[in-house]
């Protein structure tokens, strides 16, 4: 059960980004965001969180990634300002509005989280890379920063980049680390055996 806020906010975002996909953005699209959305709800009930911090940490998840609607790099902090703004409409108290604000600036890649609500949003952004569906979702960000930036990789060079991102992360909270440890060994064996074979 979500609050109306975050209900209200869930319809708003979802408004903004169905139509990502159609614009090259394979990745980071709203089945992204409502991944994050998902996977951070679900940590958030599992670290026993109160109420208002799942609310906040709900709302972050949301607009994490809306950005791509205005620029695609540098993303977190012009996001972070728009969230300002919509929750300043809506009267959302200005004391929580910045705590929303700084989670969202937590998931800058390998920004260090200083709390629990920054190390759930960070390990929910990242959930993707330690699931079953971690390559299929490489390959989707790859599809993505082609048609987005004109950026193309060889196989070679794109399996070496994700290797070496995936390699650089690790788990903030003890359900992740508990659930998703054995999968990111996995994902990292077989990523360093694909590179073997490309060698």
């Amino acid at each position: 059960m979500y609050s109306k806020i975050v209900t209200d906010a869930k319809e708003y975002i979802n408004t903004l980004l169905k139509d990502l996909e159609k614009k090259g953005y394979h990745f980071h699209n709203i089945d992204h965001t409502l991944d994050v959305f998902d996977r951070a709800t679900y940590l958030s009930t599992k670290e026993w969180l109160s109420n208002q911090e799942t609310e906040l940490l709900q709302i972050a998840a949301l607009f994490h990634d809306v950005w791509f609607l205005y620029n695609y790099d540098d993303n977190e902090k012009i996001w972070a300002e728009v969230v300002w703004k919509y929750l300043n409409w809506i009267n959302y108290p200005p004391e929580k509005t910045y705590i929303v604000k700084q989670i969202i600036l937590a998931t800058i890649p390998f920004r260090k989280p200083s709390n629990i609500l920054e190390k759930i949003i960070k390990d929910s952004d990242l959930d993707n890379l330690w699931r079953e569906d971690c390559h299929i979702r490489s390959d989707s960000l790859r599809k993505e920063m082609y048609e987005t930036k004109w950026l193309s990789f060889s196989e070679k060079d794109w399996t070496l980049r994700i290797y070496n991102f995936i390699e650089k992360q690790f788990f903030y909270v003890p359900t992740q680390i508990m659930e998703r440890q054995t999968k990111l060994q996995e994902n990292k064996q077989f990523l360093k055996e694909k590179l073997m074979g490309l060698i």
